[in-house]
């Protein structure tokens, strides 16, 4: 259980510089989506904090199921 949790935290961790530089990176992107859709995405310092949350929490979650599929197929291996 110790091991899962501290598993848990590394991505969480991980995560997090990964997501700046990912949030930046698609700066195109959310310029393009504010001057679409008039969805406040670009402040006058680079992307706003909802963009920081929506990249940091889809990185996660595609790391979390990366992981959980590794560990499925692990113990099935196993059987």
């Amino acid at each position: 259980m110790l091991r899962l949790l501290l598993h848990v935290v590394a991505v969480l961790l991980v995560c997090v510089p990964l997501s700046l530089v990912v949030t930046f990176v698609l700066l195109p992107l959310w310029s393009w989506l504010e001057a679409s859709y008039k969805i406040e995405s670009v402040g006058h310092s680079g992307p706003v904090e909802w963009c920081y949350v929506l990249v940091y929490g889809i990185l996660n979650l595609l790391v979390f199921a990366a992981l959980w599929y590794r560990w499925n197929a692990a113990n099935r291996a196993k059987l």
